[in-house]
């Protein structure tokens, strides 16, 4: 059976423990207990002694006695009146509940109450520091004038108040702390009364500003109002802008009328024209007795009538006398004069008829210029009226506003003599019975604990920067015996916890396969113990190296990173053989074209070379395809850099170096190690008594060794 097999399973981290970086070991408390009692005076004085100031502090610090007044913010509106107050109701949400203490709590409102109750020189409130300043002595002391006087006093003032809400209501306590319990309620009942008279006079002063502020502004607005009126009346009479009283425009008034009276006129001139125009053709024609307007004339109706009397008087006289007889020709004489009137009088009428025609011409023409006179007129005055609207507007904006004003002027004046605080005080500061602070039992209490603390913390200082301790090694616990191990022999030839024996791992030729296939074999148990020993350590980095390379050291370091990550370890494996790299097909991955060289050279991020192991969460950085120089490598700046990324990529960095062998790359490897790890066969032999000189010569890193079989 091997090594690791046969190991008590105490002897180990478990897996959980190991996986994290602050897993500690009973070898640890082991150690502390050690160290407490050898230096168990040390910590039974400090323990003592911290446990004694408690005491004291307790007992020494002056009583305070604590009473509270409670003060309701009221979500009710007073509806006394219909009017609106110049401030709103007050909100009673969460935030406008803090900005309510925050005024309970300002400087104001505790000056007030200083003030008012007269702790200007009350010593609770302007005691000198408990602890003296000892720098005072570097400026020269200088007397404090009154306001720095009284300022300190509110600074001692608020120390011993406290203001809280309570729950989700709208109400908040007032706590004051004194020495003397009737001026802890007095003085708490007076921070609550300062509050709402505050408030009040808030309220009292807002609307009092308000009320001067819109009296001054009602002025301004008056002599506003009243020039806008003045300057559209001024307006008006340089434009002539006269309005009917009906509101209306005059001059639209009058274009109306002459509009009808030029549509009337046409009508008669058309009527006129057409009865001229008969009246033409008809005498034109000779048929004059056909126009009916030349017949209904009274003397043509009269000389018409003396037309006929003549006619029968010639067909009298043509019937009784020759056509040479006087009389006859007397009577024809008298037709021909009457046919010559009647001629005339029928011109005269047929004139007249084309004179009321001409007439009614020049009554439409001078009709149309009036209303073009007037159209030009009302366009002027339609577009001074533009001018007139907007001035009209504005004077009606400031009236307006300032019948707003008037009638808010007049709410407000209502109001001087009702302010109401939307808060009142629901219950009033009792006086204490009890002190309610200093909390002597749990400060006694407290300093227990404390002083263990405190005296532990005083022992490992003193362990670790102390001197020696004198031991009594009759006191101190047998340890039995235990068998020897054949791999403890190996151990027994160096100096005790320099060369380490880590474990024994048999089958390491297929140790990274056996790590996933069987995980119960004595190989896989052998690598997460491995993995457990090294995680006490907590190295980031660990280079595995061997004295031969058949010897099974890739194997190894292959399983361990699969071990690693069935723990639950960020693992990372390097393939640190640039020369020849072999992990890849260690693990049945493919060569990458890109790797460590890709990488520091920049053409390729780190992301882009790592793959990962099919069969366990480890990731692996392997070498690249083309060839390189080792030494070049591994010694240049890039791959420093390289490795302390690597430190903060994962949790553990496995590197499976190059085996042991003069003038190779190897220490260059080492340097960027934090442990380092040797494969060897554990038949012995000089091989492996060089592995344990080289080994034995590093004082800079953790060293051990891995036997396979």
């Amino acid at each position: 059976m091997s090594h690791a097999s046969r190991e008590p399973a105490s002897s180990l981290p478990a897996p959980a423990a190991a996986a994290g970086r602050g897993a500690t070991s009973p070898q640890d408390s082991v150690d502390v207990l050690r160290v407490v009692r050898a230096r168990w005076r040390l910590f039974c004085n400090v323990c003592l002694g911290v446990v004694a100031v408690g005491v004291v502090v307790a007992f020494a610090w002056p009583a305070g006695y604590s009473t509270t007044a409670v003060v309701m913010l009221e979500p009710r509106k007073n509806n006394v009146t219909d009017q609106s107050s110049v401030l709103s109701d007050m909100p009673t949400d969460p935030a406008s509940i803090q900005n309510q203490i925050q005024l309970l709590t300002s400087r104001d409102v505790a000056a007030r109450v200083i003030e008012q109750l007269g702790l200007e020189h009350d010593p609770e409130f302007n005691a000198p520091p408990l602890v003296p300043n000892p720098l005072k002595w570097l400026k020269p002391a200088q007397p404090a004038s009154p306001e720095q006087h009284f300022d300190a006093v509110v600074t001692g003032f608020l120390k011993h108040l406290t203001v809280e809400a309570i729950g989700l209501s709208t109400t908040i306590t007032v706590t004051f702390t004194s020495r003397d319990p009737e001026k802890s309620a007095r003085i708490a009942d007076a921070v609550v009364d300062a509050y709402l008279n505050m408030e009040a006079a808030v309220r009292f002063d807002t609307t009092q500003r308000t009320t001067d502020w819109l009296l001054g502004r009602i002025r301004q607005l008056g002599l506003q109002a009243q020039a806008a009126d003045a300057g559209i009346q001024r307006y008006k009479a340089e434009h002539d802008l006269n309005d009917t009283p009906n509101g209306g425009s005059l001059v639209d008034q009058q274009l109306v009328a002459i509009n009808e009276q030029l549509v009337t006129a046409r009508a008669d001139l058309a009527a006129k024209e057409a009865e001229s125009a008969r009246i033409a053709s008809l005498m034109h024609s000779g048929r004059v007795a056909d126009v009916s307007q030349i017949m209904s004339s009274p003397l043509i109706i009269q000389l018409r009538e003396q037309q006929a009397d003549l006619i029968r008087q010639l067909a009298q006289l043509s019937n009784r006398y020759g056509p040479e007889n006087p009389k006859l020709i007397a009577a024809q004489s008298q037709k021909r004069d009457l046919d010559a009137k009647i001629a005339e009088e029928v011109d005269r009428l047929a004139g007249s008829m084309q004179n009321e025609v001409a007439i009614a011409r020049a009554q439409g023409r001078s009709l149309e210029e009036s209303l073009q006179r007037g159209e030009s007129e009302a366009a002027e005055q339609n577009m001074a009226r533009v001018q007139l609207q907007s001035l009209e507007s504005g004077a009606e904006s400031t009236r307006s506003i300032f019948e707003s004003f008037v009638s808010r002027l007049r709410e407000t004046q209502g109001q001087d003599g009702l302010q109401i605080v939307d808060a009142r005080e629901i219950s009033h500061a009792p006086v204490p019975n009890a002190p309610t602070s200093p909390p002597r039992l749990l400060i006694v209490a407290a300093s227990v604990p404390a002083g263990l603390l405190l005296a532990l913390l005083a022992v490992l200082l003193a362990e670790r920067f102390g001197g020696p301790v004198q031991t009594d090694l009759r006191r101190e616990p047998a340890r039995p015996a235990q068998p020897l191990r054949p791999a403890q022999a190996v151990r027994s030839a160096q100096p005790p916890g320099r060369v380490p024996l880590l474990a024994e791992v048999a089958g390491a030729q297929r140790a990274a396969e056996l790590a996933v296939e069987q995980p119960g074999s004595a190989c896989s148990q052998s690598l997460r113990a491995l993995v457990q020993r090294i995680a006490v350590q907590r190295p980031r980095i660990v280079a595995v190296t061997s004295l031969d390379p058949r010897e099974g050291q890739t194997s190894v370091a292959a399983g361990l990173a699969r071990a690693a990550s069935q723990l639950g370890i960020k693992v990372l494996l390097v393939d640190g053989r640039l020369a020849q790299p072999g992990m890849a097909s260690r693990l049945g991955l493919s060569l990458p074209k890109a790797g460590i060289v890709e990488v520091l050279s920049g053409s390729a991020g780190l992301n882009q070379v790592l793959q990962r192991d099919p069969r366990s969460n480890a990731l692996l950085l392997s070498g690249s395809a083309r060839s390189v120089e080792p030494l070049a490598v591994w010694s240049s700046q890039t791959m420093a850099a390289l490795m302390n990324h690597l430190r903060l990529f994962a949790d553990l960095v496995i590197v499976d170096a190059v085996p042991l062998a003069p003038g190779n790359e190897f220490p260059l490897i080492a340097r960027h190690a934090d442990a380092l790890i040797v494969v060897t066969a554990s038949k012995g032999g000089p091989g492996l008594a060089a592995a344990l000189q080289y080994l034995g010569s590093t004082t800079t890193k953790p060293a051990g060794i891995v036997l396979t079989r």
